[in-house]
């Protein structure tokens, strides 16, 4: 039996018994924090995320409906709901990657943290669906599938979304190049 198939059967299973939601909820808690926690920078509103997406996942699964992706892309589904509810009552916007924790080495770091930083305002200067079509594909590992499911649209949308989304951080990222390179020069 393979993991898709497996899964099937627990969600079945929580369904029927919503004590079995604990083995849904245990291979996807991990998961879902560390996207609210890159999402908010804010290990607090994480977890406020995430205990409110796994009540309502909880609370709708008698209504869940079995399609050809994993049972993580609804719960990142609702994730995603319940931040876009977070950020329209604060309506401000935290950096990227603010949640950057050091390594050991101090110039490897600074580095690292000054590429992040250019990543970060590379993407802030995206739009909002080119951004979150980049983080649910590079920083959350979904498949296409499950971001078509997550963003309600097809397989092929998603490919096309990435495409276009790539294209615009790589013209981005040419351009901060090309401005800090005249910065430097006239200076």
């Amino acid at each position: 039996m393979n993991s898709i198939d497996d899964e099937k059967r627990i969600v079945q299973q929580a369904q029927q018994d919503p004590q079995r939601f604990a083995v849904l909820y245990d291979r996807y808690i991990d998961r879902i924090y560390g996207y609210a926690l890159r999402e908010t920078a804010d290990a607090a509103v994480a977890e406020d995320i995430v205990s409110a997406t796994f009540e309502k996942a909880l609370e709708h699964l008698p209504h869940y409906r079995w399609r050809n992706t994993s049972f993580g892309a609804w719960l990142y589904k609702i994730a995603r709901n319940e931040m876009r509810m977070y950020w329209r009552k604060q309506r401000w916007y935290v950096p990227l990657f603010d949640w950057f924790a050091g390594s050991s080495n101090v110039e490897q770091t600074a580095h690292l943290s000054h590429q992040l930083d250019e990543l970060d305002v590379a993407l802030s200067q995206l739009s909002k669906r080119d951004q979150e079509v980049l983080r649910l594909s590079y920083f959350e590992e979904l498949a296409h599938a499950e971001i078509a499911e997550v963003l309600d649209c097809s397989t092929r949308n998603v490919a096309l979304r990435l495409h276009r989304a790539l294209k615009r951080l790589r013209k981005q990222m040419e351009k901060q190049a090309q401005e800090a390179l005249i910065d430097v020069t006239t200076s």
